[in-house]
């Protein structure tokens, strides 16, 4: 979604517990699915395992996949955070009101080996358009770092940011070991969004 910044810190978090079962996932579980990296080059070096995802891409109705129900309580904290961060103000309530709850679109782990990197694009496609796409990392070093719009930073673990995805973006992994994150994408049905193709609605 384009925001009015390049990116944006919602919070900060204990993720020990799932950091560990994420660390124990094996080569098998990241290598099982690689629609996303055929689908986009900019995502060619990176592994997937999908938690809320459709190949299609649709806007409405995800599929959970069964990895989402074995992590589902350790991602509630998150899950249940980005929620009340989209109802802060009268007006964004009252859009709920009238539009119906907000809810996730696609929720992937996203792994980056060392001396990788996820080419610079910009996010397209009508439901990236209309989506806050929200980061947390929970495997990273100081060498990992991120580039959207003019800002170039290394997100720490455990930090929960929003990306202007519709603003260039960009990640290399210098470090030695391998970065991790899991991507939310939240829609908050009837939300004005200001894209670079004009006005649309989530």
């Amino acid at each position: 979604m384009n925001l009015p910044c390049d990116a944006l810190k919602l919070g900060s978090f204990d993720i020990t517990e799932l950091k560990a079962i994420v660390e124990r996932f094996d080569e098998a579980a990241w290598n099982a699915d690689a629609s996303r990296q055929t689908a986009f080059n900019a995502h060619i070096s990176t592994q997937t395992i999908k938690l809320i995802a459709d190949t299609d891409f649709r806007h409405t109705n995800p599929t959970y996949h069964a990895t989402f129900t074995m992590l589902e309580a350790h991602l509630k904290p998150f899950m249940d955070h980005i929620r009340r961060a989209y109802l802060q103000t009268m007006r964004q309530r009252r859009t709920a009101q009238q539009h119906g709850a907000g809810y996730f679109i696609r929720a992937l782990l996203t792994r980056l080996p060392p001396g990788a990197e996820i080419k610079p694009h910009i996010d397209d496609g009508e439901s990236l358009k209309r989506c806050h796409r929200i980061h947390i990392p929970l495997i990273s070093n100081p060498d990992s770092l991120f580039w959207v719009g003019s800002l170039k930073f290394h997100m720490p673990e455990g930090e929960m940011w929003e990306i202007n995805n519709r603003r260039t973006h960009a990640v290399r992994n210098d470090g030695t070991t391998a970065r991790v994150h899991l991507i939310l994408d939240y829609v908050q049905p009837g939300e004005t969004v200001f894209d670079l193709d004009g006005p649309l609605v989530a």
